[in-house]
């Protein structure tokens, strides 16, 4: 089986001053998270866990951004 070289994740940011890390999440190489979240959206549909939690860290009013990540495997 083929391993992969690279990690990927989807990161939730908040700036307290500097940009700091508050949700990780796994993710495609194309940066599509893997995560099904149980609840529905406010639309009905399924979305992912991290649509879910980013609704909910934006309530906080911080500057909030979403990045893509890729780290090698060790």
């Amino acid at each position: 089986m083929k391993t992969n070289k690279y990690n990927y994740e989807k990161v939730i940011q908040q700036h307290f001053g500097t940009w700091e890390d508050v949700s990780i999440y796994e993710a495609n190489s194309q940066g599509k998270p893997l995560e099904i979240s149980d609840k529905l959206s406010p639309k009905g549909k399924k979305e992912t866990l991290l649509a879910h939690d980013l609704r909910e860290y934006r309530l906080l009013s911080y500057p909030t951004r979403v990045i893509f990540r890729r780290t090698p495997t060790i």
